[in-house]
């Protein structure tokens, strides 16, 4: 199960790797197909993908090589 805490921790991760390729929220945001205030919130851990924007997320996690870190359940 995705705790808080533990998707608080990977949206830390998502943000830093998003930052270390020099890729801003707006693009971002057209890697994963979503609305830069959605990435926005993925990426300050503020929200967690809902369901049907799960898609969407695992594009941009899968475009930054984090989907090996993903926590279980994802």
């Amino acid at each position: 199960m995705l705790t808080p805490e533990r998707w608080s921790e990977f949206a830390v991760l998502l943000d830093h790797t998003r930052k270390t390729r020099h890729l801003s929220v707006r693009a971002a945001a057209r890697v994963a197909g979503a609305p830069p205030t959605t990435v926005q919130g993925w990426l300050a851990g503020t929200h967690c993908p809902s369901e049907n924007s799960r898609p969407q997320f695992l594009a941009l996690v899968c475009e930054l090589g984090l989907d090996e870190q993903l926590p279980p359940g994802w």
